[in-house]
């Protein structure tokens, strides 16, 4: 397996890229929130990634990897209000601890970004797998990404599996019940109705497979892989 990792350079355009698709998504996330939640979350995490866009746009030429996630996540949060507006700027912002002193992101070091990323979410919300929210996605593609590096350094694989996982979770948490949050007072009238959080953290690791997948040539060269998410 040809090892593939993301430089600074390839994740700012990453990053990018996933603000044009959170915005595209607005309509979708906002109607998946109103279910269950006020309905503006597509609204917060299209305000969000475009202020991550203007931020990786904007820090310096020389910023690694860890520099521009942080950057990333300090940039969403004030951008943003509300229990989401924190959760998904922390997730981005605990990147740079994690992704500290490595110069690309690989298959490793996605994996160490989303473990800092499950306890963040933990930290917060003291939210567990099974209790509808952002973090049965994160979960999931964590869990995915552990048993993938058995195999190799491959980060346009690892993504795929870190998405195909995190959308089966998202698409799972129509069937349970809300049990943090304000949404745990509806009881069972949240069933039938994915989490938007998990649905979008789904969506931004499906972006990033994505951008991979159709630049081979900012990543160099790598065999081509059949499956999609």
């Amino acid at each position: 397996m040809n090892e593939r990792k993301i430089g600074a350079t390839e994740l700012r355009e990453i990053l990018r890229f996933v603000s044009e698709v959170v915005a595209r998504e607005e309509s979708r996330l906002n109607a998946l929130d109103a279910a269950i939640g006020d309905g503006d979350h597509g609204i917060t995490v299209r305000l969000g990634f475009q202020a991550v866009r203007k931020a990786v746009e904007s820090s310096p030429s020389n910023a690694d990897i860890s520099a521009i996630v942080g950057d990333a996540g300090r940039a969403f949060m004030e951008a943003t209000g509300g229990a989401i507006g924190i959760i998904l700027g922390r997730m981005l912002i605990c990147g740079q601890k994690a992704l500290q002193d490595h110069e690309t992101l690989g298959a490793d070091e996605l994996r160490r970004w989303l473990d800092a990323m499950e306890s963040t979410i933990t930290e917060i919300g003291g939210a567990k797998p099974g209790d509808k929210t952002i973090l049965d996605a994160v979960h999931a593609a964590r869990v995915s990404v552990s048993a993938f590096i058995l195999q190799g350094d491959n980060v346009v694989e690892a993504l795929l599996a870190a998405s195909q996982a995190a959308d089966r979770a998202a698409r799972d948490t129509a069937d349970m019940l809300c049990k943090v949050g304000r949404a745990s007072r509806l009881g069972e009238r949240a069933l039938g109705h994915p989490d938007p959080g998990a649905v979008t953290f789904s969506i931004i690791m499906n972006s990033f497979y994505r951008w991979l997948i159709e630049h081979p040539r900012e990543c160099g060269a790598f065999n081509t892989l059949t499956s999609q998410p």
